[in-house]
């Protein structure tokens, strides 16, 4: 079962993270900044590669929402997952 489950999911995380590469390279730069540190985009690349595309999104997603001018801004990285590393989970 887990196996039919990583060969599913980790092509959708690939074509998350390019999803999110070509945002990077193309409207990241239009609109005005992130007020996080690090920004959105950069919070989700990493959130999608560790977690996997299905909590890496939730997690994203919850970013973007708190990414307003009436929330505080400040410094924001993702959580690390159980056991201290950054070991890619699908």
């Amino acid at each position: 079962m887990f196996r039919v489950y990583y060969i599913v999911c980790f092509p959708l995380t690939l074509v998350l993270v390019g999803l999110i590469w070509l945002y990077k390279l193309t409207f990241s730069k239009m609109g005005k900044s992130c007020c996080f540190l690090p920004t959105c985009s950069t919070y989700a690349l990493w959130c999608v590669w560790e977690f996997g595309a299905v909590l890496g999104g939730i997690y994203a997603f919850k970013r973007i929402l708190r990414c307003n001018p009436k929330h505080e801004a400040g410094i924001d990285f993702p959580k690390l997952n159980l056991y201290g590393n950054y070991k890619f989970k699908c």
